[in-house]
C-alpha cells in the first residue's frame, strides 16, 4: 500500500498568504495621491473654521458686555484697537465716556495676524468705540468684516436700537 504525500499545514508547500510588495506599493501610491488632492481642501476648511471661531469669540464678548450694561445699570464701552489689532472693553461707571483707572476693563485681545478686519462699506461703524446703555441699546449700528487669505469672510453686526449682535 502506498501512501500519498500530503504537505503539513503551514509547511513549505502551503499557499502564500498576505500581500506582495508590489500590491503594498500600489496601495501606498494611491493613498499618497488621494492625500495630496484632499489636503489643500481640508486645510482651507480648517482655516475657515478658525476664522469663524475668532468672530464667534468676539461676538460672545460683545454680547456679555451688553448684558453687563443691563445688569449693572450703567454704560459699557467696547472699543477697537489697531495696535494690537483687537477689541477691548471697559465699564464706564460714571457714564462719562472716558476710561478711568478705577473702572473694570479688558485690554484688547489680539487677533491672529492672518485675520484681516475691515469696516463694512454698506454699514460701517462711524467710530472705533461702541457704547451699550443700561437699556441694552447700542450707541451706533454697524458691521465689521473679517476675512482670511483664502477669501473666506464673516461679518459681525450690531443694531443700535436693540443692541443685538449678529454674525453672518
Amino acid at each position: 500500500m502506498t501512501h500519498a504525500w500530503t504537505p503539513a499545514p503551514g509547511g513549505l508547500d502551503a499557499p502564500e498568504s498576505g500581500f506582495s510588495l508590489m500590491e503594498l506599493m500600489v496601495v501606498l501610491v494611491i493613498f499618497g495621491i488621494v492625500s495630496a488632492v484632499a489636503l489643500p481642501g481640508f486645510n482651507k476648511f480648517m482655516r475657515s473654521m478658525d476664522l469663524n471661531n475668532q468672530v464667534q469669540i468676539l461676538a460672545t464678548t460683545v454680547r456679555v458686555v451688553r448684558q453687563r450694561a443691563i445688569t449693572e445699570n450703567n454704560n459699557y464701552i467696547v472699543y477697537h484697537s489697531h495696535s494690537p489689532e483687537g477689541w477691548g472693553w471697559w465699564d464706564d461707571d460714571d457714564n462719562d465716556g472716558v476710561e478711568d483707572g478705577t473702572e473694570k476693563h479688558s485690554d484688547p485681545q489680539p487677533l491672529p495676524i492672518w485675520v484681516t478686519v475691515t469696516n463694512s462699506t454698506t454699514n460701517p461703524f462711524p467710530s472705533d468705540s461702541l457704547t451699550f446703555q443700561p437699556n441694552g441699546s447700542a450707541s451706533v449700528s454697524g458691521s465689521v468684516i473679517f476675512s482670511n487669505s483664502d477669501g473666506y469672510t464673516r461679518s459681525l453686526s450690531v443694531v443700535r436700537p436693540t443692541g443685538m449682535v449678529t454674525v453672518q
